[in-house]
């Protein structure tokens, strides 16, 4: 509390009507605390004085937690310090006149409540504090990977799009391949083939029909010595190739 002190108390509390608001009831507790000194009476166990005390309490704790709630621990502290360093007059003045041991274990009790409670609201915020900080990182987490798992997602598209216009091209491509395969019906005398159809065609139109071969026509050598004797028969020059 004193090194909160030394460095002074925020110029934004002033500003704040709550800080107000506990800064009266915190006078309120004062005025409970010394309302028989200031009626000039003497300080008395009666009926009237307990309830005094038991008021006294109330406005102690309430203000303690208030502050504690809305300004946190170091004003919380600060106001558990304050309150009780004014209490400590009263106390020893009603306890001279008034002795109990067990009044003076009550007033201990109640000053380790109010810091016990300054703590354990300080715990709850500050707990609470980085539960929203944890939620917050896990949103951000999931933001960022639901952006890669986007991205994935659309590489994922593209990539099945690609391997389909390739596949289509390759579909494509095998469609127009055509080999021979199998026994093929030929014709011993005329060397035609037989089609599926049961028709018969020449071997160069069979071929360039189920395959992409084409054909371009000459005379090999032995046909030119039988069709043209006289040029290219016995003793005759051959060609070549």
């Amino acid at each position: 509390m004193l090194s909160y002190i030394r460095s002074g108390i925020p110029l934004k509390l002033f500003r704040r009507p709550e800080f107000w608001v506990v800064t009266l009831l915190g006078a309120l507790f004062v005025i409970t605390v010394y309302a028989d000194l200031l009626r000039g009476q003497q300080l008395s166990g009666d009926e009237f004085q307990l309830v005094l005390f038991a008021l006294q309490q109330a406005f102690f704790l309430s203000v303690i937690a208030i502050a504690t709630w809305r300004f946190g621990f170091a004003v919380g502290f600060f106001f558990w310090g304050a309150l009780g360093a004014v209490t400590i007059p009263y106390a020893a003045i009603y306890l001279t006149a008034n002795w109990h041991p067990n009044l003076l274990l009550e007033m201990i009790v109640i000053g380790l409540v109010g810091l016990a409670e300054v703590g354990l609201i300080n715990a709850y915020e500050q707990g609470k504090k980085k539960l929203l900080e944890y939620q917050r990182h896990l949103e951000d987490r999931v933001k960022e990977r639901t952006v890669d798992l986007t991205r994935a997602n659309l590489a994922l598209e593209r990539d099945i799009i690609e391997r389909k216009r390739i596949e289509g091209e390759l579909r494509e491509a095998l469609a127009q391949v055509k080999t021979l395969t199998g026994l093929l019906p030929m014709c011993a005398n005329c060397k035609k083939i037989r089609d599926d159809k049961g028709y018969w065609s020449s071997v160069e139109k069979y071929i360039s029909t189920h395959s992409e071969a084409e054909f371009t026509h000459g005379i090999c050598p032995d046909c030119l010595e039988k069709l043209y004797p006289s040029y290219y028969g016995p003793g005759k020059k051959k060609p070549a190739g």
